[in-house]
């Protein structure tokens, strides 16, 4: 399935008869529906996907995560090492409380998984960065939780995710274009 941006926006659109089948939005539209979308791609963190975090601190210079843990790290280096044995949905965070990550870059060790899709460990050195991982089972991939940048970039849910996102979608704009909220039949 693998759908992009515009195409759930587009899908989200017909549900609730705002566009008929191969319309486009207009940029204005789309503009705004890349807005909700992004809203509801936040509330599924935390819900849908994986624990809601909580914040803990570590001292010294290595620790281990865990699934549900947000980390604030001690000013110096440190190693992070991603959960281990994760489940999909897991998900994980870092904060630079400190703002020293320029001078003490903080290096994510991807403990044998992918992050973002590379096979390497993962540094951040800016200052002030937050970031929240969360767990793709089916590709063992570690994804940066962040909003969708613009209508062309693929979705990087797995497909029985996305193939809810229209109809939900649809429910988050629905009142925006004054139409009604979709009623759910099966099939559909």
């Amino acid at each position: 399935m693998s759908l992009t941006v515009r195409d759930v926006i587009k899908r989200s659109g017909r549900l609730h008869g705002c566009w008929a089948s191969g319309d486009d939005p207009t940029a204005d539209e789309a503009a705004d529906a890349l807005i909700s979308i992004n809203s509801l791609k936040r509330a599924l963190f935390g819900t849908v996907i994986g624990p809601r975090l909580s914040p803990l601190a570590l001292t010294g210079s290595a620790g281990q995560a865990e699934s549900g843990g947000e980390y604030q790290l001690p000013s110096g280096a440190f190693t992070l090492t991603a959960p281990l044995n994760p489940r999909s949905g897991a998900r994980f965070g870092v904060v630079d409380a400190n703002l020293g990550w320029t001078a003490n870059p903080l290096t994510i060790n991807r403990n044998g998984r992918l992050i973002n899709g590379t096979n390497g460990n993962y540094l951040i050195s800016t200052a002030g960065q937050n970031t929240r991982f969360w767990f793709r089972g089916d590709t063992g991939d570690w994804i940066i939780e962040g909003d969708f940048a613009n209508l062309d970039q693929a979705i990087e849910f797995p497909d029985p995710l996305i193939a809810y996102l229209p109809n939900m979608l649809a429910v988050v704009i629905a009142a925006e274009y004054g139409a009604d909220q979709p009623r759910w039949r099966p099939g559909r």
